[in-house]
């Protein structure tokens, strides 16, 4: 993404609602954490206003990234943003859309931050989606071995589309993926301020939870980090941290494909935010929030080999 144009309408603020009380976050067994770090794909500094519905100038430092997730089952990813083939992708789209996508020069496909942190895209076990826009899904065909989880709700809506771009989706990032795509349905229990959730794994520590609006199957991941921390990935239902804090929609309407649900959900992760203040939501494109996660890096030894290993820099 590069600038909007000059002429912005912002609508209002969306409101927070109010919501009955919902079971917490359910306690784990012992060691049920997982590490994280992020593969940047691309970071720029714009004004928050391209961000979300506020006139204000105060900056808005956008990106795309990557989360890096190593659970006991295996290595996984989250949104797996820009593939090898970011250049043949951005050719498809039409001028005016360049506007939000940018050029591929300025972008690293997710195998190539991979592979500099020291990590085989090969080892991928799982790629879960919070939804399937085009700089979410972009490396799923460079990641073989991984199978790709969504809600049941996004794939129908995915499967349903055709041509290389389209409502926001680039369905050939999914040729060839479609036998190693599962949909999971939501029906666990509810948990904090969401009307249902899914144990991914069984042991309490990736939870998703229904975000529909942005894209008719949207979804967030609760997830147990190292010492305590949690995090909640919300994909695009905010750009921005300031969305949630606030509240407020994004700036232009016609980028969720229902505004009342995704006005909704806002409302609901502004209200968690202030009861829970030790959850990070981490926005897709909010880069301050995906740097409470330390940047994926290779493990050196001694010898100067780099160990196929995510760590902290």
């Amino acid at each position: 993404m590069k600038t909007w144009p000059t002429l912005l309408v912002l609508v209002p603020a969306c409101a927070s609602i109010p919501l009955p009380t919902t079971p917490p976050w359910p306690d784990a067994p012992p060691g049920a954490e997982v590490e994280l770090c992020v593969v940047w794909g691309e970071r720029n500094d714009r004004r928050r206003f391209e961000g979300v519905a506020e006139l204000s100038f105060e900056p808005w430092h956008q990106a795309n990234a990557t989360v890096v997730v190593r659970h006991p089952s295996g290595l996984m990813v989250i949104d797996p943003a820009f593939g090898s083939a970011i250049a043949e992708d951005l050719s498809h789209v039409p001028g005016w859309f360049r506007i939000i996508t940018g050029w591929a020069d300025t972008k690293t496909p997710t195998p190539q931050g991979l592979a500099e942190a020291g990590i085989d895209p090969a080892e991928v076990r799982v790629a879960l989606l919070t939804h399937a826009h085009w700089d979410h899904t972009g490396a799923l065909r460079d990641l073989p071995n991984a199978t790709v989880r969504l809600s049941k709700s996004e794939l129908l809506f995915v499967a349903a589309l055709d041509g290389y771009v389209s409502g926001g989706v680039m369905p050939p990032h999914f040729d060839g993926v479609w036998p190693r795509v599962r949909g999971f349905e939501l029906d666990g229990p509810p948990v904090l301020r969401f009307d249902a959730s899914k144990d991914l794994f069984g042991d309490g520590s990736m939870l998703a939870v229904p975000l529909y609006g942005h894209t008719p199957g949207s979804t967030g991941y609760l997830v147990r980090g190292p010492g305590g921390r949690r995090w909640l990935f919300i994909g695009d239902a905010t750009w921005t941290s300031r969305g949630v804090e606030k509240p407020a929609h994004k700036t232009v309407p016609k980028t969720d494909r229902d505004r009342a649900k995704t006005g909704e959900v806002i409302g609901r992760l502004h209200v968690l935010a202030g009861e829970h203040p030790e959850i990070v939501i981490v926005p897709a494109h909010d880069a301050d929030a995906l740097a409470t996660m330390p940047t994926c890096a290779a493990v050196t030894s001694a010898s100067g080999d780099g160990a196929a290993a995510p760590a902290p820099r």
